[in-house]
């Protein structure tokens, strides 16, 4: 009787520890949803190039945001490979940065994740390559602490 009340406690432990471990998995590796109204329009040739992330703006530390490309009748378009990159011109330094863009499921959207190592004014550019040709536009971005 010992022997199978102690099989059902090692079954119990061993259920929540699979539960509990499952669950920190799925909240650490699945994406994020990434929502708001973009912090940042620019345009570049014929399409608009839009930053938004849930604080609606880029800090100090790690970050994440959706950049997303639209035609002029605001329809989603797939760009072919994206590149974002982050600088900061002080005197006697430059402090350089870059994020790492992937694809989303939706065309036209694109995840970026980036570091930032300091607040601060900095200037960003993101660029394109692929079935839209080839594109950039540079814009400056304030780093919030």
């Amino acid at each position: 009787m010992r022997q199978h009340l102690l099989t059902w406690v090692a079954l119990a432990i061993g259920v929540v520890v699979v539960f509990y471990a499952g669950n920190f998995a799925w909240q650490k590796l699945r994406p994020h949803k990434i929502s708001g109204a973009p912090f940042i329009t620019q345009t570049v040739d014929d399409l608009t190039v839009n930053l938004a992330n849930r604080e609606g703006e880029l800090r100090k530390g790690d970050n994440e945001a959706m950049i997303e490309f639209r035609d002029r009748n605001g329809q989603l378009v797939d760009v072919g490979a994206v590149d974002f990159k982050i600088d900061m011109n002080m005197p006697g330094m430059e402090m350089h940065g870059g994020a790492t863009v992937e694809r989303t499921r939706t065309t036209g959207q694109y995840r970026a994740r980036l570091k930032i190592d300091m607040s601060g004014d900095w200037n960003a550019r993101v660029s394109y390559q692929g079935p839209k040709g080839n594109g950039q536009t540079n814009f400056p971005v304030n780093v919030k602490p």
